[in-house]
Order: C-alpha cells, then structure tokens, then sequence
C-alpha cells in the first residue's frame, strides 16, 4: 500500500504523534523496540490509522528519514548560510559550530534515529551519505572563503582534515551525552566553541615539515 501524505489537520498530528514515537522508542530501545505494535501503543492511535498514514512499516521508516532530512534542510542550512556571511573564518566558524550544536540540542531524538537508523539499508545509507557529503561541501567553501591561499596539495588535505573533523564533532553530539565523552563537565555552547577554535587554530596553524 503505498503511504499517503494527509491534508486534514487531525490527520497531519496524528502521523506526527507516530513519527514522534517511532524516533523515541528508537532512541530508547535501538530497532528492536520499534515495533508497528509499540509504535501504536505510544501515539494512542489505531492499526487502521497507522497503514492508512504509512501502508507498511518500510513507509513510516521512510517517513521518519525524509521528515529528519527536512528538518535538517530547513534549519542547518540557513545557519550556514548566515556563516559564510561573517567577516572572518573565527566568527563564520563560531556561527556554524554553535547553530549547528543548538539544532542537535533541540532535535537529538529524531537525530539520533537518522545516525544510526539507516546504517543497515542501502537507501537510507545513502540518504545520509549524500546529506553528510553535502554538509561536508558547505563547511568546505567556508574554510575557502576565508582563507582562499589555502591551494597546494597539502592545503588541501588539512582543509579536508577539518572538515572531518566538523563532521565528527557533529556525530558525536548526537551518538553520546556529555557524559559518556569527558570526566570533565562543559556546556554544549562551550564545546561548540571550543571545537571552532580549534578548526580556526589548526588551519591557520603553519604545517610541520
């Protein structure tokens, strides 16, 4: 059956209580515990809704990745959009990391599902690869914008090393709490600053020979 896209605002919050569901029951109990029955126990709806929203369970799992990537298009974007507009690669860095940071903070559930959710199917995977490379791209241009002497070979790879970096910084946000990373207590706002200072020191670093 295929999944339907609804129009009546009953409707509309009725697939959003399940989707909201799914992402938590996942963020609790991994994919074993997302299942149609606890999904449909913890939304307070019925099967019949349920397969009219979705049709299957391959549809709501669809429906969770695309609402996810939504999300991320809708806020990360612009965040680093209004970044590559600041005067300095410090302030475009500090931009980037902390409004990035804020929506993991706010969104970490749905997140979390969309990290770990589709490392199994091929589709999924590239939805996130694809997402991820193009993330990759945008904090790229950045760096470049800032510091377009940046040409050689080597150049190339640390700006790559620091995109990689962004990258990693991002996930582990999301993958763990405070702390499972560090003894030490820091604020998210704190680490995400920290982290751009260290992008910003490490690119403007002169290499060793």
């Amino acid at each position: 059956m295929a999944r339907r896209v609804p129009v009546q605002q009953r409707s509309i919050e009725s697939m959003n209580r399940m989707l909201d569901a799914g992402e938590q029951l996942f963020y609790e109990g991994g994919s074993p515990a997302l299942t149609l029955e606890s999904v449909i126990d913890r939304a307070e709806t019925s099967t019949g809704s349920f397969y009219a929203r979705f049709g299957d369970m391959r549809g709501f799992l669809d429906a969770m990745h695309e609402r996810v990537l939504d999300m991320l298009g809708a806020e990360v974007l612009p965040i680093l959009g209004k970044a590559a507009m600041e005067p300095d690669l410090e302030s475009s860095m500090h931009k980037a990391f902390t409004g990035v940071f804020e929506v993991i903070e706010r969104h970490r559930v749905p997140l979390y599902f969309f990290a770990v959710g589709n490392s199994h199917d091929p589709e999924w995977r590239q939805m996130g690869t694809q997402f991820t490379l193009g993330i990759g791209d945008v904090f790229t241009q950045l760096i470049k914008q800032h510091l377009p002497k940046l040409t050689s070979a080597a150049d190339k790879r640390r700006i790559d090393m620091a995109v990689r970096m962004s990258i990693a910084s991002v996930f582990q946000q999301i993958m763990l709490d405070q702390e499972e990373i560090s003894r030490v207590n820091i604020g998210r706002k704190v680490v995400a600053t920290e982290y751009a200072n260290i992008v910003c020191a490490y690119l403007r670093a002169k290499p060793a020979k």
